[in-house]
């Protein structure tokens, strides 16, 4: 069939090469039987590792595309206008207090984050600068020795966020000889008490023809100045048959200023973890014998040492979580025998704790909104933190040799700062987000969707307060649902650009996030993510009744997990959208053990070697939903080529099977070899969302609008 594409479109889209477009991806007989279920899989050769013929059309499309986006004509103005608000903005990120020192990420004009030191006197240095890096390089995180003499910074190249970690001396700021490879550039890193080595979790030595790298990752203590291969093991998958620990599963080791324990946690994608512990001269000087008082059934979301005491937040029985403490001097300890030192509440999550010297930290969410509190180790009383502000504490870091906590505070349309909160004062340090343009022109509105089921949906509007309720705007409704994430305020000028050009930003808290508890994150996981999927689509239908706009206008956005959510609505209600982007989705969730990553997401998404597992992954495959004949709406596919999270024939296979379903409706791919799951810095994102708006700018149709 011949593609018709709307006249609007038309002379776009000759200009772009539609005569040029790369031929269909062939397909192949394959059908998976299992369970009594039938799933077509007429794209299967385009998975694996290494497959050149699929490199090449994905590249090829992608390049189709490029000329297609490279036409469009509100492109050039999306670019100027984006990358200049990227360029005006200073980002600061994973602030750092060791003693009268504060270590912090600096991203000026666009550029990947700098690791930077501010001395007692303020006088600010450089310690590594990973834009000088040939090929690109970026910051995944560091950690600070006690003394604060050197840093140990987790580094990736060319967008790949398996990378390495070097060592850095921060008085002199030269690189020392040790270099730990491969790691995971989020997996934190917990120094020994004398800085003479650390704690860190590496991954395995990967082969080529390696189907997961990622699985059987260990804990290991590395000594300065030692090689890694004498590196001694402490946790992995097979090691320690007491341990229970799996393949896919995660050891993270950690310590603290002022205890005598070592703890292993051991998660992995989804919001809980095993808590296990030993005395830190074992783990340092002997074969470590580890005890774990609490399992996978105690729910346990977050964990601090503080001398002999356990602290936990544990979502078991009490959906809104509840802090225990375990006295790690009892052999015996559970959490069944734990003391409960803040109770659950029920207008309130809590969602963190931190140990500090003169209390434990501790942060709730209420209506998307965070509460900062103290309690005093002795008499157990709470006091609130005072804020100059509502908003979002995305950093909350203590240290239990320091009073007070190093904080943030931002909006949906207010930026950054970054506060020390310390005997009853609050200064601001001054390393916020910088420069940013100021919108208030902006406001933000807190609504309610009603979704299938009955259940009210947080949601979340952005907009210009002189917008007309006239339903012409055009609208972008993000999502994610998953592993208990929420969607709290966020201050992004690249993102707020969208609505002071005139449309809409909204964001849907659907279920499967975090937003209201540990039930409503049960409530959209597993064998309920379509109640998430249904949520999202009532989300956009709700910006229908409301008169932001009509369903013509309005596009989905998700990223990650939310390919699920923005999958499962594009084609579970094709009609309640004008266009849908997935940015390194995960789209055909029958096949979550045929990638990377994949047995990792089971906990969240289920198991396919069971059949209630299979059963539930293909009610959520977006992939195995596509129906021949449908009117799907127009469809981009951002795409990583280097991405290590989610493999990018998920985007191949289901772009393939929209475009052999629906041969009129446009199919996309933005490809880029630079950068992997994300791109991580400003300039790139900002390309990025420069195309982005440029193709719904083209492609939600109807009178008046935003541009």
């Amino acid at each position: 069939m011949r593609p018709h594409f709307p006249p609007a479109l038309c002379a776009i889209l000759i200009l772009a090469g539609c005569s040029q477009n790369p031929p269909a991806a062939r397909t192949v007989d394959v059908v998976d039987r299992a369970f009594g279920l039938s799933m077509p899989d007429p794209y299967r050769w385009m998975e694996g590792e290494k497959n050149a013929e699929f490199d090449a059309w994905l590249k090829a499309q992608g390049a189709a595309s490029r000329a297609k986006l490279d036409a469009l004509p509100t492109l050039q103005s999306w670019r100027e206008r984006l990358t200049r608000v990227a360029a005006a903005t200073t980002r600061h990120s994973a602030h750092t207090l060791v003693g009268d020192r504060l270590f912090f990420l600096r991203a000026p004009t666009g550029k990947e984050g700098m690791l930077m030191v501010r001395d007692a006197d303020g006088e600010e240095r450089l310690l590594l600068d990973p834009n000088t890096v040939q090929g690109g390089a970026s910051i995944g995180g560091f950690s600070v020795s006690r003394d604060g003499g050197k840093v140990a910074v987790n580094i990736g190249f060319g967008g790949n966020e398996i990378g390495e970690i070097e060592l850095f001396d921060t008085v002199t700021g030269k690189r020392l000889t040790d270099t730990l490879k491969p790691v995971w550039s989020e997996f934190p890193i917990s120094w020994l008490p004398d800085g003479s080595g650390f704690f860190y979790t590496r991954l395995r030595d990967v082969q080529p023809d390696d189907p997961d790298p990622i699985q059987g990752s260990g804990a290991y203590l590395h000594r300065l100045g030692q090689a890694q291969a004498e590196d001694r093991l402490l946790a992995r998958a097979g090691a320690d048959d007491a341990l229970k620990i799996v393949a896919h599963d995660f050891p993270v080791i950690l310590t603290a200023p002022g205890s005598d324990w070592t703890l292993l946690l051991i998660g992995g994608a989804r919001a809980s973890a095993r808590a296990c512990v030993t005395p830190l001269a074992d783990a340092v000087t002997a074969d470590a014998t580890w005890r774990c008082p609490t399992d996978d059934a105690d729910n346990v979301q977050s964990s601090a040492l503080h001398g002999d005491t356990l602290y936990l937040l544990s979502a078991k029985g009490t959906p809104n979580r509840q802090v225990l403490a375990l006295d790690l001097r009892d052999p015996k300890a559970t959490l069944a025998a734990a003391r409960i030192v803040v109770p659950e509440r029920a207008d309130a999550v809590l969602t963190e704790l931190g140990v500090a010297k003169d209390g434990l930290y501790l942060k709730s969410m209420r209506h998307g909104l965070d509460r900062v509190e103290r309690m005093d180790y002795a008499a157990g009383a709470l006091v609130p933190t005072a804020l100059p502000g509502e908003g979002s504490v995305y950093l909350m870091r203590t240290d239990p040799r320091q009073d007070g906590v190093l904080l943030s505070l931002e909006s949906w349309t207010v930026p950054r700062k970054v506060y020390l909160a310390r005997d009853g004062n609050l200064s601001d340090t001054g390393l916020g987000t910088l420069d940013a343009p100021a919108y208030p022109e902006l406001i933000s509105e807190e609504i309610e969707a009603t979704s299938a089921d009955g259940t009210q949906v947080p949601l979340s509007v952005i907009r210009r307060r002189d917008l007309e309720l006239d339903g012409h705007a055009r609208a972008i409704v993000e999502g994610y649902g998953g592993y208990g994430i929420s969607l709290q305020p966020y201050f992004s000028p690249l993102l707020l650009e969208w609505p002071q050009a005139g449309a809409v930003l909204a964001d849907c808290h659907a279920r499967g996030g975090g937003e209201n508890g540990d039930a409503w994150r049960l409530g959209g996981s597993g064998a309920n993510k379509q109640r998430g999927v249904e949520d999202f689509i009532a989300c956009a239908r709700e910006l229908v009744r409301r008169g932001y706009s009509v369903p013509a206008r309005i596009s989905g956005s998700g990223a990650s997990m939310g390919g699920l959510l923005t999958g499962g609505a594009y084609t579970t209600a094709p009609d309640a959208w004008g266009a849908m982007v997935v940015h390194a989705g995960e789209l055909t969730a029958t096949r979550l053990l045929s990638e990377k990553n994949g047995a990792n997401q089971m906990a969240e998404m289920g198991d396919p070697r069971t059949e209630t597992g299979m059963r539930q992954l293909l009610a959520m495959d977006p992939y195995q939903h596509v129906r021949d004949g449908t009117k799907y709406p127009p469809l981009l596919l951002v795409v990583g080529l280097v991405d290590q999270r989610v493999a990018p024939w998920h985007s191949g296979k289901f772009g393939a099977r929209v475009m052999a379903a629906s041969p009129s409706t446009p199919v996309w791919y933005r490809t880029d070899d630079q950068f992997g799951h994300f791109a991580t810095s400003a300039n790139a994102q900002a390309l990025e969302y420069a195309d982005m708006y440029a193709f719904l700018d083209a492609m939600l149709a109807g009178p008046g609008g935003s541009r």
